[in-house]
């Protein structure tokens, strides 16, 4: 894997120390109705059970994030359905080949699903099955594949994403590609399956740079977070993507800190934001 692109580095680092926290978090709430005129940043979460599998839309782009294991194709397929991306969206992206991110979206791939481009920050080469089966897929479709590099950063839409893996990882979780989304003064990090070693790596590479107020919690809540991780990116909410009590040690240390989280698991999860405030609300059963 490549070592960390410092420019972008810099960049990320010195956006942070200027950025300043105005976000309002409303939890259980849906935005008020003038929202659905304004241009919107959107991230949903459907109830792959220890799975992760969410769609990411921005002004009118769309992004498939992970896709869990092939059991949850035809769920992941009719969450897509209902929210009016059954057939394609714009990008899919894979944080890491293990099977419960990568197979869905494999399977739904070789059924038909579309994509402009595909993004993994692995090789398309990378000796592995699950990485061997998705690429094999991509090209049967004709979607291309796109290496991301370290610290890449690029505008999306009115997001801009920056991508982060710790290049000296020793296995797929480790070495899982993050994402930081600034969407205005609105802030979200997908933290992948980041390893305490990863995390490590982070905080001291790159410290306040993974600043946000919405956080996915790494690796499926497993194990607890980093403390010093954890004071970076100051999370005000966080989501979980298991079951609750698989999840108790990590459940704590965020009941600890006085952060407001909810498990994906339990039913299909909306998180949106105009660039100010954040509206967060669930479901209690899929689609």
């Amino acid at each position: 894997m490549k070592h960390f692109v410092r420019f972008f580095l810099l960049s990320s680092i010195l956006v942070s120390l200027v950025f300043s926290a105005s976000a309002e978090i409303y939890i259980n709430q849906q935005p008020p109705a003038d929202w659905a005129d304004k241009p919107l940043l959107r991230l949903t979460t459907f109830p792959a059970v220890t799975n992760d599998a969410a769609l990411l839309e921005v002004d009118g782009l769309s992004m498939l994030i992970d896709g869990g294991v092939a059991k949850w194709t035809e769920d992941v397929r009719a969450s897509l359905t209902e929210l009016g991306y059954g057939d394609g969206v714009d990008v899919i992206f894979n944080t890491h080949p293990h099977e419960d991110h990568i197979a869905c979206e494999t399977a739904l791939v070789e059924q038909g699903f579309q994509a402009e481009v595909f993004w993994s920050s692995f090789p398309q080469d990378e000796d592995d099955d699950c990485q061997r089966a998705m690429v094999a897929a991509l090209e049967a479709a004709g979607i291309p594949y796109y290496q991301l590099q370290n610290g890449e950063e690029m505008d999306w839409g009115g997001a801009h994403l920056v991508f982060w893996y710790y290049p000296d990882g020793r296995d797929y979780n480790a070495l899982s590609c993050m994402m930081h989304i600034t969407y205005g003064d609105a802030t979200m990090l997908l933290t992948a399956d980041a390893s305490t070693g990863a995390q490590d790596y982070f905080h001291k590479a790159l410290g306040s740079a993974m600043q946000a107020q919405v956080m996915k919690f790494p690796h499926h809540g497993y194990t607890i977070a980093r403390p010093a991780f954890l004071d970076d990116v100051q999370p005000e909410f966080a989501y979980v993507t298991s079951r609750q009590k698989l999840t108790k040690n990590a459940n704590s240390q965020l009941r600890a800190r006085k952060i407001k989280f909810k498990h994906t698991s339990i039913g299909p999860l909306t998180m949106v934001t105009d660039g100010t405030d954040w509206y967060i609300w669930q479901e209690d059963a899929p689609y």
